[in-house]
């Protein structure tokens, strides 16, 4: 489970910091990223997407969160959590 995590990590490419804990993950575990999954941090999202279903998960999920409830209104601007998905499923 991650939070908020990825993208602050001083890396400029952050798809090898999901790809690395997915690869630490036992075979069969669960996994949730909540992070902003947005253009800035991971590029193309589609290109993204694509490369998450070549790594052979069992199941996963990609859900915007952004209009979740419990976000207030103020903070769902694009710089703060408006970009806000999480990433769930199985490895």
């Amino acid at each position: 489970m991650s939070n908020f995590v990825f993208h602050s990590v001083r890396v400029v490419d952050k798809i090898p910091l999901i790809k690395e804990a997915l690869r630490v993950l036992k075979q069969g575990g669960s996994f949730a990223f909540q992070d902003l999954f947005n253009k800035q941090f991971y590029g193309d999202m589609d290109i993204f997407y694509k490369e998450l279903q070549s790594w052979g998960l069992k199941e996963f999920r990609l859900v915007d969160s952004s209009d979740f409830v419990y976000i207030p209104l103020a903070l769902r601007v694009e710089h703060m959590v408006g970009n806000a998905k999480i990433i769930y499923g199985v490895k």
